[in-house]
């Protein structure tokens, strides 16, 4: 009995496992000064003979007390993991106050966080702010991030909070903005293509933080290829379901049993870089307005390792001189959610030509997506000048220099044949739930559409000649 006394005493209540940031406030630091003041109260005003003497009903009371405590004392939450990012203000109860870490950027929503040990429980999770949740509520695993599914089986959560009941077995969820991808999904995807004559895995450069930055070559120095295939992802490093399309590409462009891929490992030479941010990947970094600018505002100031490399070595390997033509596409989600954001879609290049061409790769793109799980139309596309695709959102002056993104680059280079992006939504696409499996289809058939397009071109250049 003087045991369970002490311990609810001096236990103290919502003594939470925390990390990644979380303000100390929030561990109960105060809880055990509170109870020996307690203590002292008590035996003051009663004599310590009234103080123990607890009936068998209190006795319960306090055990019943206990183990609720010791229940609350076990969680865990923590973004101690590749691309996890939490901030948790405080939990009270079972309401959980969360927000974003910025880490000195602009105000975003990526977020990835660990829950342990609430087996049992139901929480409520208050982020900071609307807008912090995609429109089919965040994405979960509770196999540590082998497979995902998303909380709201419909297109309409709310931005802000989300309520979840932890089974009895769930001692470890995984909770996100979507599915997560980092270096570890990378390596997991080309272990089956190690190996391979024509596959190649090495480092574009190390990251600042002196990470390798992995840069995929498919064909390098194949003889009878025509064309290059320059494919960048992450240059904003939250933007983690842009890279399940990047697989479905590759999947399709190394697949033995496609003539789809055969062609374009007879007819291309690729050079791909899955994780242009590498350190934001892996930190959980918003990356998306990064100062002074992020990696896709990079490409005149060239402060980042990994745009001088991709620039210095795109210019090497795939000069004029070399006579490949240069087909370029940049990997990207949008905002979180409504609208335009939740189609797949292409803002369109400045340069009308450039322009015109991406649109041809985009409508035979349609017809091989027709049959696929996710809609798409070009005219989701978005026109140069219309909505957020403007010179103003791209080139802003930072020290008398604007800034450039990738595409701008790519379509200044000589030997250029289409330079485009791709915009992925996060969570839900024309109300079809994305997920690792049908964003792959959508890549293989972004594949499939480059075949008809380098073949169309390659008829339009031989009807020049002959003109």
């Amino acid at each position: 009995m003087v045991k369970r006394f002490f311990h609810r005493i001096f236990g103290g209540e919502n003594r939470i496992a925390v990390s990644a940031g979380i303000p100390a406030s929030v561990c109960g630091s105060g809880y055990a000064f509170a109870g020996i003041c307690g203590l002292l109260l008590a035996v003051l005003t009663l004599g310590i003979p009234s103080v123990f003497a607890l009936t068998a009903v209190q006795e319960n009371a306090v055990q019943e007390k206990t183990d609720q405590q010791d229940a609350v004392q076990t969680i865990c939450i923590d973004a101690d993991f590749p691309g996890g990012n939490i901030h948790l203000d405080s939990l009270e109860g079972d309401l959980v106050r969360i927000r974003p870490e910025l880490r000195g950027g602009n105000d975003w929503f990526y977020f990835a966080f660990r829950v342990k040990n609430a087996q049992g429980r139901t929480l409520r999770f208050l982020f900071n702010a609307k807008d912090r949740i995609a429109s089919r509520g965040p994405a979960v695993s509770s196999d540590g991030g082998k497979s995902w599914r998303y909380l709201n089986t419909e297109p309409n959560a709310d931005s802000r909070e989300f309520t979840y009941s932890f089974g009895p077995e769930e001692r470890s969820v995984l909770f996100a903005l979507a599915p997560l991808y980092t270096q570890k999904n990378w390596d997991e995807f080309m272990a089956k293509y190690r190996g391979r004559d024509n596959v190649e895995l090495s480092a574009l450069c190390q990251s600042p933080e002196g990470r390798d930055v992995e840069l995929l070559r498919i064909g390098k120095g194949n003889p009878n290829a025509r064309f290059a295939v320059v494919l960048t992802c992450r240059h904003h490093c939250c933007e983690m379901t842009a890279s399940w399309v990047l697989e479905g590409i590759l999947e399709e462009t190394l697949s033995e049993n496609s003539q789809y891929g055969e062609y374009l490992r007879e007819n291309a030479e690729f050079f791909v870089v899955p994780f242009m941010d590498k350190d934001g990947v892996e930190k959980g970094d918003q990356g998306k307005g990064r100062k002074p600018h992020d990696h896709n505002r990079d490409y005149n100031h060239e402060i980042y390792p990994e745009v001088r490399a991709l620039k210095a070595q795109v210019s090497r390997n795939f000069s004029p001189e070399d006579g490949k033509k240069i087909f370029f596409m940049d990997l990207h989600c949008p905002w979180i959610r409504s609208g335009i954001n939740e189609k797949f879609s292409s803002p369109l290049p400045k340069e009308p030509w450039i322009s015109e061409a991406a649109q041809n790769y985009f409508e035979s793109f349609e017809k091989h997506q027709k049959d696929g799980e996710i809609p798409y139309s070009p005219s989701n596309n978005l026109p140069f000048g219309k909505g957020w695709n403007t010179e103003k959102n791209f080139m802003k002056l930072e020290n008398g220099i604007p800034t450039s993104s990738a595409k701008i680059w790519a379509c200044g280079l000589p030997n250029i044949l289409c330079a485009c992006t791709i915009e992925m939504p996060y969570s839900n696409c024309s109300g079809v739930e994305i997920l690792p499996q049908n964003a792959r289809e959508l890549g293989r058939n972004l594949s499939k559409a480059l075949v008809d397009f380098l073949k169309d071109s390659e008829k339009t250049e031989k009807t020049e000649k002959t003109e």
